[in-house]
């Protein structure tokens, strides 16, 4: 989640959990790209296809590579308002023979008989104009894969005075939310989507959760939170006070690199209805026969801990 829309209280900058030194040779509000930079140069903007503010396309170096997701800036020099940097976040990349005319010519330019080019193109989805000078990128300007300092002003994470870790991108680096649009300060929804059965949804909510109480976003105020989850799919969410049996080195190192404790739930309630038809209230489970109480109430939840 990045906030494109409104700047948040406070204009300065901060970085949790990890160094904020920038990459080399880029001043993310400078806007300066030297040639420093020639080792994170990726490409140029490419003039085959049209810029715009909001999207524009990097033809790739040979030997350079983009993947979805990756992060990328480039600028360009505006008369009397400087340099502007356009920063985004890969949405799609092609790759193509250029000077081949039909779908059989591959085999002749492989060997060798028809002259081509491979060349790959990837396509950016613009995340953050600074300054704010909604210019498209120009053709043939340098492109570079955004680090550091300079990944997080594309992504704005910059601006967000609290910072909720919410995974680890494509390029190895952590991923975080603006806690001010989760708690309510300026905005109080989430909504995961996917295909169900496949794309871990439930997982990824109960790993925002866990993230909230244990990331210190919320500081004092974790005291007192709590959560509470309405179940529907069976009894899974009746152990997550216990540990993960598949956690192992590798899980346990990406939870430290987002400066979370891989561990489970440490206070949980639960509750279930009652057996139909039974006078005694026993609760209408199956699998959580032991550790804490199961307690009979109308519905099943969870409480602080998650």
């Amino acid at each position: 989640m990045t906030d494109t829309d409104s700047e948040p209280h406070g204009a300065d900058s901060t970085v949790f959990g990890r160094s904020s030194t920038p990459a080399t040779g880029w001043q993310p509000f400078a806007g300066h790209l030297t040639s420093g930079d020639a080792e994170g140069e990726v490409g140029k903007v490419a003039g085959t296809e049209d810029s715009t503010p909001l999207k524009f396309h990097v033809a790739l170096s040979p030997g350079a590579y983009l993947q979805l997701d990756d992060v990328v800036s480039t600028s360009r020099e505006i008369p009397g308002r400087g340099t502007v940097v356009t920063s985004g976040v890969v949405t799609e990349v092609v790759a193509r023979h250029e000077g081949a005319a039909f779908g059989s010519d591959v085999f002749l330019i492989a060997d060798g008989i028809l002259p081509a080019t491979v060349q790959e193109i990837a396509e950016i989805t613009t995340t953050r104009v600074d300054p704010e000078c909604y210019v498209p990128p120009r053709p043939g300007e340098v492109a570079i894969r955004a680090a550091g300092a300079a990944r997080d002003a594309a992504l704005y994470f910059d601006r967000m005075d609290a910072r909720v870790p919410a995974g680890i991108g494509r390029d190895g680096e952590p991923i975080y939310l603006n806690l001010e649009f989760l708690d309510g300060t300026r905005g109080a929804h989430v909504s995961i989507s996917g295909i169900s059965g496949v794309a871990t949804k439930t997982s990824f909510a109960l790993f925002l959760l866990h993230s909230l109480f244990t990331s210190g976003a919320l500081g004092a105020r974790a005291v007192n939170a709590k959560a509470l989850i309405f179940s529907v799919k069976g009894e899974d969410l009746l152990f997550v006070d216990q540990p993960n049996t598949r956690l192992d080195g590798e899980l346990s190192a990406a939870y430290a690199q987002l400066g979370l404790p891989a561990q489970p739930f440490a206070s949980a309630g639960f509750y279930a209805p009652p057996l139909p038809g039974d006078t005694t209230g026993r609760p209408h489970v199956a699998g959580r026969t032991s550790g804490k109480a199961v307690k009979l109430t109308g519905l099943v939840g969870l409480s602080r801990g998650l």
